[in-house]
């Protein structure tokens, strides 16, 4: 069996995996900007153009109040991806 074919398919999905890690860090670095609270990147999923971040009701005010500037910040720091909501 050719093993050199399956590293190479495998790993596409590495690279994909290494940049939803970065993408995570970057929306972890403007949100924690924004708020006196830290959050872990654990806590951020991306689903489409949506940003979903799962805390405590306290947080999730605090980033809804903010949501314009942290969207806002997003689209310069990652122009590549657009990001249209955080819920």
């Amino acid at each position: 069996m050719d093993y050199t074919n399956l590293s190479g398919f495998l790993g596409k999905f590495k690279e994909l995996l290494l940049k939803s890690d970065a993408v995570n860090k970057i929306i972890v670095d403007v949100i924690t900007s924004h708020l006196s609270y830290p959050i872990g990147s654990n806590k951020i999923k991306i689903k489409g153009t949506v940003i979903h971040i799962e805390g405590s009701p306290m947080l999730r005010s605090e980033i809804l109040i903010h949501k314009a500037g942290i969207l806002s910040d997003l689209a310069n720091m990652y122009p590549e991806r657009k990001f249209t909501d955080i819920r």
